[in-house]
């Protein structure tokens, strides 16, 4: 290679730095710089037919892109409008147990207090014998029923097998107005506090109400066993100083003549 312009004139003249007629003149006089340029000249087109040759995937592309697009554009509130459904009867049934477990505990602390206070009635107005008006005539009995529970036939009707009517009279047991009714088997008298439950006023007495425990339940108060149980409208309380099994099966029977 004795020709001086070889390395730098032949890259620029490709380039298109260079261009006038001496140029072109050498090429015609230098066979090695002819060579070169047809040799680079050649292997530009191939790269440039290369290059035209392959075709982007342009449909693809703009698809991939459309649809990231469109993720990123959901709404944010659309996983959280399929989730409230859930969430919903998740907190209807929290809500659920909140008030059923306060109607079971209401419950449970007014017939607790309900039981000790009839327990004390029956200590002072039976056993103590306290100077209290009763009404002992039958009519006048029916009367006090019809007054308190609705149905002149309850005394009647509730009265433990082996014991009869000794006498009723009006009470007030935890702030409430019952019917007290003693009987007597000849040996040993028991008390019976029987009234109209009250009338429901609003809605959430009404639920409280409902999960209010109705079955027959019994428990010691002092020397005292105490059953009570609810049964449609009404509500009774039973004292004895009989064993708690036998005041239980006694409640149960009043329980089913209510």
């Amino acid at each position: 290679m004795n020709c001086s312009q070889y390395e730098q004139v032949t890259d620029a003249y490709l380039s298109g730095e260079i261009e006038g007629p001496e140029w072109r003149n050498h090429l015609v006089e230098c066979a090695e710089c002819a060579a070169k340029l047809r040799s680079e000249s050649d292997f530009d087109g191939f790269v440039r037919t290369a290059v035209n040759a392959e075709r982007l995937q342009t449909k693809q592309l703009e698809a991939h892109v459309r649809a990231a697009m469109r993720q990123s554009l959901t709404p944010w509130y659309r996983p959280v409008l399929l989730r409230m459904p859930y969430a919903i009867a998740a907190m209807v049934a929290f809500a659920t147990l909140i008030i059923a477990t306060i109607g079971y505990a209401e419950s449970r602390i007014n017939r607790t207090a309900i039981c000790v206070d009839a327990a004390d009635d029956h200590q002072e107005e039976v056993v103590g014998k306290a100077p209290l008006k009763w009404r002992s005539d039958a009519k006048d009995v029916e009367a006090l029923s019809q007054k308190m529970t609705g149905d002149p036939s309850l005394p009647a009707r509730i009265v433990p097998d082996g014991y009869h009517l000794v006498g009723a009279r009006i009470c007030v047991l935890h702030g409430k107005r019952y019917m007290h009714i003693d009987y007597s088997d000849g040996i040993s008298e028991i008390s019976f506090f029987v009234r109209h439950r009250d009338q429901t006023s609003n809605l959430a007495t009404g639920l409280l109400n409902w999960f209010e425990s109705t079955a027959p339940s019994t428990e010691r108060v002092n020397s005292y066993a105490v059953g009570s149980v609810q049964r449609r409208s009404l509500s009774l309380v039973l004292v004895s100083a009989s064993p708690a099994t036998d005041v239980q099966k006694i409640v149960q029977e009043a329980g089913s003549r209510l």
